[in-house]
């Protein structure tokens, strides 16, 4: 009887041995998509995409809870994106899937025609204007509140189920200034779209350099104004 035990657990360890395997190698993506309202309702049957680097896609959906669960992904960067009919699209948010990890993340979308969008691109102020990625969009209402989107790898961003009103719009960005408080107009049905550019924050020590160098050309030109006086005249 022993034995049969024995032989019993040795058979369940080796069906389970690749699941077990695959969770070690593999990670998932996990979420909830809501509505915009402050209730934040949930929303099922929400197609839900995440593309890999290869351009490999792997789809789940939301349950009657708003919840989606896609496991078994290889680990690296996607791209997730939702599409529900009469729905705005919520497209190219991007995610890290590690070996063995949960990634969680909350999308939040609305009807197409009863509220508005805002779209832009964010870039640099270089002669080139090359785009900035992970700059955070904050979209504020009259009514004080927040709606946050975040720029994707080639600068651009989609913030989506806006109710129609005027907004304030911030970026904001580790090691770069921000930008606050540029007014926008949605209307319903309707996408604004709105081009940015963020300055790059110098580093301390650049700005103590060029206070320095300008202190040094100040006094100079102020002893040489000095030796000048000092000479008698012809």
């Amino acid at each position: 009887m022993k034995r049969l035990a024995l032989l019993l657990l040795f058979g369940l360890w080796l069906i389970s041995r690749p699941v077990f395997s695959q969770n070690l190698i593999t990670g998932s993506v996990r979420g909830y998509v809501s509505d915009t309202t402050r209730a934040q309702l949930p929303i099922d049957g929400v197609r839900v995409v995440l593309t890999a680097a290869d351009g490999l896609e792997t789809v789940g959906e939301t349950d009657n809870n708003g919840e989606f669960e896609i496991a078994g992904l290889a680990p690296g960067r996607y791209l997730l994106s939702c599409y529900k009919d009469a729905y705005w699209n919520c497209v190219g948010k991007s995610v890290t899937v590690i070996a063995g990890g949960s990634h969680y993340v909350r999308l939040r979308t609305a009807e197409h025609a009863k509220t508005g969008a805002v779209r832009g691109y964010v870039s640099d102020t270089t002669r080139a204007q090359l785009p900035v990625e992970r700059v955070r969009v904050a979209l504020v209402a009259a009514s004080g509140l927040e709606t946050e989107g975040e720029t994707a790898s080639n600068g651009e961003f989609r913030v989506v189920g806006l109710v129609p009103g005027r907004y304030l719009l911030s970026i904001y960005k580790d090691g770069y200034l921000e930008r606050t408080g540029k007014p926008v107009t949605v209307v319903a049905g309707g996408e604004h779209y709105v081009p940015l550019k963020i300055i790059k924050q110098e580093p301390p020590w650049l700005l103590l350099i060029c206070l320095g160098t300008a202190a040094v050309l100040i006094v100079g030109i102020a002893i040489v104004a000095g030796l000048r006086t000092d000479q008698p005249p012809d």
